[in-house]
């Protein structure tokens, strides 16, 4: 079945609440976002592409060891989780009783618990409804002073429009808090003009405890202070950190702690963010990351997610579970596998083994059926890759490498499968 929406925004939401209420399953076709901002078109469901749960899905927790090396400038956020009100329902679609559902969609219990929870779901839901037919295109913005730099030149490479996803970090150095205070200004901002909104964060090691100043790599961190890329906690001290009342247990709460007060100024003024913290957890190169099994980076990923969901009660955030395209991929998926209620997105970061038919079909399968997306990459996808990999619901791009995407930029965004910032449906 396909279903064409036309109208207002708000009458586009409206439809979409109609829908939990009749149960119109995504796997008949689906609804999609297309062009302008209207809903139409017809997305190929669960039935069609979508994942089966399966062993290699993310239903559980798993364990053993990560594969590949860091590939050189590979950086960015991950994060994924769930809703405070209910785990993973459904067979595909919208669902009543409050929840956006689906094989993998976020189930609610008695509705939204506020308006930013609201808008939350609002994002959930346009992530899967374009799933299958369209893709937000955006890139990480690496400068504080100002955060929207990287956009603004993907914007004039694309001569088009206007990237329709903006991303910045929460960072690290000596400008905090001052940068944090801009970027959740600008986050409020873009949110306000329709676009997707994502934090991501490269943390320094709790072995610093309070101290922020740190840098990503050795030869330019402070005297006295560890480098994100190339530290590694021991056995001893891992354990520290992901056991309640450890030394460094305590750190990375106080840590959480600074982040909600940012989350909480977005929760206010209804803004819903993907949050992609520990991003690349099946890698190798940073302090966070090659932890395997039930108490290693899939530990520290669920406590982040239960202190600023249940403890804080930040329900506006989108939770962005994100790997990387090792040669392992598709092994790694049950080894840091943080369950169905720990994620609301699975991104997949792009440096190593590209855009292949098994790291698509690795992705669906540990997705269960919820929205993918494509978390960083040094070479963007081709028009034709998104025809032939169609469930990827953004496309975001690391700035470092525009240089070697000077040809595929002005492509995708003369694409009619690319969503630019005049295509979005706003969100009130």
């Amino acid at each position: 079945m396909q279903i064409s929406i036309v109208g207002s925004r708000a009458s586009q939401w409206a439809f979409l609440g109609l829908l939990s209420l009749v149960g119109c399953s995504a796997g008949d076709g689906g609804v999609d976002v297309g062009a302008g901002g209207a809903l139409s078109g017809g997305a190929p469901g669960a039935g069609a592409s979508g994942a089966a749960a399966g062993s290699a899905g993310f239903g559980a927790s798993g364990a053993s060891s990560a594969g590949g090396a860091e590939s050189a400038n590979a950086a960015g956020a991950s994060a994924a989780g769930s809703t405070t009100g209910g785990g993973a329902a459904g067979d595909a679609g919208l669902a009543g009783a409050g929840g956006i559902a689906g094989s993998g969609g976020v189930a609610g219990s008695g509705g939204a618990t506020s308006p930013a929870a609201a808008a939350r779901q609002r994002v959930i839901a346009f992530l899967r409804q374009m799933s299958g037919s369209k893709a937000a295109i955006g890139t990480e913005n690496k400068g504080t002073s100002n955060p929207t730099a990287d956009s603004d030149k993907m914007a004039s490479m694309g001569g088009n429009g206007y990237p329709s996803f903006w991303s910045q970090d929460w960072g690290f150095g000596t400008s905090l808090p001052a940068a944090r205070e801009r970027i959740v200004e600008e986050g409020k901002k873009q949110w306000a003009k329709g676009a997707l909104v994502q934090y991501i964060y490269h943390v320094c090691p709790p072995q610093m405890g309070s101290n922020e100043n740190c840098a990503y790599e050795a030869n330019v961190t402070p005297q006295g202070a560890l480098p994100i890329k190339g530290t590694k906690l021991d056995a001893q001290q891992w354990q520290d950190l992901v056991t309640p009342g450890g030394k460094l247990y305590q750190v990375w709460i106080a840590r959480l702690d600074t982040l909600a007060k940012y989350f909480q100024e977005l929760k206010d003024a209804g803004v819903a963010p993907l949050f992609r913290p520990l991003h690349e957890i099946n890698g190798t190169w940073a302090w966070w990351n090659g932890h395997p099994g039930p108490e290693g980076s899939t530990k520290l990923y669920q406590i982040t997610h239960d202190y600023l969901v249940k403890s804080k009660g930040l329900d506006n955030i989108v939770w962005v579970f994100n790997l990387q395209d090792y040669e392992t991929l598709a092994a790694d998926v049950p080894k840091y596998a943080p369950g169905a209620d720990y994620f609301d997105v699975l991104a997949i970061d792009f440096y190593n083994t590209g855009y292949s038919t098994g790291n698509y079909q690795a992705t669906l399968a540990a997705a269960l059926g919820k929205p993918i997306g494509i978390g960083e990459c040094a070479k963007l996808p081709s028009v034709q890759n998104l025809e032939q990999q169609p469930k990827w619901a953004f496309v975001a791009f690391w700035p470092d490498f525009y240089s070697t995407n000077t040809s595929t930029i002005p492509a995708l965004f003369e694409s009619d499968r690319v969503l630019k910032l005049s295509d979005m449906p706003g969100w009130k």
